[in-house]
């Protein structure tokens, strides 16, 4: 069995602005978001983790470092990056949604059709490809806990595959600095264990 940490980075300047934070936008954390990862890292126990793999992004390999504690080599997996919103990346969502309100679910998060809006926007269906081919690869490591440090619509990703979720707008963003949980056994099929925890990990 796999068992697979999911942990999103903690709070930027562009998420406590409201801001649209795609991986074009590429932040440090605030001191929020600093605060949120140590207090995360009081539940987590590195040493018996096996692996972390982290996006590229600052905001992500920041949390990743705090975590770590230097005890293991940090991975970089491209696949992790947060999904790119393309012009729509920085832009304030509550002044966005006002001109496209198609665009958005009634949870305010950005919806599929963005991207006729957006421009150089990634669909949906490309995320999906990029973490089902991560999900696959992480399937191959029998035996190990492995720490995954990204994004909100990347949890979100996750979660929609493993649990064969039609519609992603039904599963809303986890916390910044909040674990998912998931385990793949030795039949290759995936489970959700818990999704968005910010203690009791």
């Amino acid at each position: 069995m796999v068992e697979i940490y999911i942990v999103r980075h903690g709070e930027t300047d562009t998420n406590y602005e409201g801001k649209i934070n795609g991986s074009a936008t590429d932040l440090d954390l605030n001191k929020r978001g600093q605060t949120q990862v140590e207090y995360l890292k009081n539940y987590i126990n590195i040493e018996q983790f096996d692996e972390i793999f982290s996006s590229p992004l600052k905001r992500a390999y920041q949390t990743a470092e705090i975590l770590n504690q230097q005890t293991h080599k940090i991975n970089i997996d491209n696949r992790l990056k947060e999904i790119n919103y393309g012009s729509w990346d920085g832009l304030p969502a509550d002044k966005t949604k006002a001109e496209h309100p198609d665009g958005f679910d009634e949870n305010n998060y950005i919806a599929e059709n963005y991207i006729k809006y957006a421009v150089n926007g990634e669909s949906y269906d490309h995320v999906y490809q990029r973490i089902n081919d991560f999900l696959t690869d992480m399937a191959k490591k029998g035996g190990k806990k492995i720490m995954v440090v990204c994004h909100g619509f990347i949890t979100r990703s996750f979660v929609k595959l493993v649990t064969n979720t039609p519609d992603i707008t039904d599963i809303v963003e986890p916390d910044n600095a909040s674990v998912t949980k998931l385990e793949i056994k030795p039949s290759g099929h995936s489970y959700l264990k818990y999704y968005g925890r910010l203690d009791n990990i």
